[in-house]
């Protein structure tokens, strides 16, 4: 059983957000996760198998809680109050404090190297901040179900050009933070500033544009980390097949010196029932990939 201990500490702009460590002393490498939308550890049993089996092998595991886990939250701030956040509020750009906060965290608690893991959202979190931040200690990214957010808002929510200009006209009223009519992706209610900074056309979080497919895919394209990514077959976020999605990403992924990737077959996005193989597959990647034994 591996050691296992909650971590709370400031992000820059002042928020007291919670992690939780699965503690190797053996070497020096952790993987650093980065949760999806409204995610939390008390849920995410596949996390939690993953840092049982990365600890096993040799490397320790943090789960850094952004401000968006849950669908709702009041977060104690520095000067002794709260800001409600949680996935129906988060403005995506925000998140750059979450990750440096963990990614310091994850230093301070020993380990020299540090491989980036994001599920779903946070696969596109993890994209964003290694496209601004160049941080020497960051050896590789996971992606695990990488969404194209965008795409997928156009191609689920029915009512999207509705949602939009209810947004911007809520935005430029001085009401960001006033929830839309309708829900997205058919189950999330969503604040007008959240659904724009997630849902619209070249904004951040649209580093993944599977379904657009420019040219270039701006911040994917400046990653020169090796990157491993991964998708059920069941349920998924994917635009086209998960095996052609993931193949697309690969090629527009210009300056990843190796770029690695795998369909879990009869997966769901969560990995329900599936979470000790796609473990194993993250262990054989990172001990493949960085020579460790």
């Amino acid at each position: 059983m591996a050691s296992v201990s909650f971590v709370h500490d400031w992000t820059k702009d002042g928020l007291r957000l919670q992690g939780v460590h699965w503690k190797e002393v053996r070497r020096k490498t952790c993987v650093l996760f980065i949760h999806g939308t409204s995610g939390n550890i008390i849920e995410n049993y596949f996390a939690h198998v993953l840092g049982e089996h990365l600890v096993k092998h040799g490397y320790g595991f943090f789960y850094g809680h952004t401000r968006g886990y849950n669908h709702l939250n009041d977060i104690l701030t520095k000067d002794g109050n709260h800001r409600r956040i949680g996935a129906r509020y988060e403005t995506f750009s925000e998140c750059m404090y979450d990750i440096d906060l963990w990614v310091r965290k994850v230093r301070e608690l020993g380990y020299d190297s540090i491989i980036v893991m994001g599920h779903s959202l946070g696969a596109n979190k993890a994209i964003h901040y290694l496209a601004h931040e160049d941080v020497s200690a960051i050896a590789g990214l996971i992606l695990a179900s990488p969404p194209d957010l965008v795409g997928l808002s156009k191609r689920y929510d029915g009512n999207r050009d509705d949602m939009i200009y209810e947004a911007q006209l809520n935005v430029k009223n001085h009401e960001p933070m006033k929830i839309l009519s309708h829900l997205h992706d058919g189950w999330l209610e969503m604040s007008s500033q959240a659904y724009l900074e997630r849902c619209l056309d070249e904004c951040e979080a649209d580093n993944l544009p599977v379904l657009r497919n420019p040219d270039n895919f701006g911040a994917l394209a400046t990653i020169s980390r090796p990157i491993f990514a991964f998708m059920g077959d069941v349920n998924e976020v994917n635009i086209h097949t998960p095996s052609e999605d993931l193949a697309l990403m690969q090629a527009k992924a210009t300056r990843c010196p190796t770029f690695e990737y795998a369909v879990v077959e009869e997966a769901n996005h969560n990995y329900e029932g599936n979470e000790h193989e796609v473990a194993q597959l993250v262990v054989d990647w990172i001990n493949q990939k960085f020579a460790i034994n």
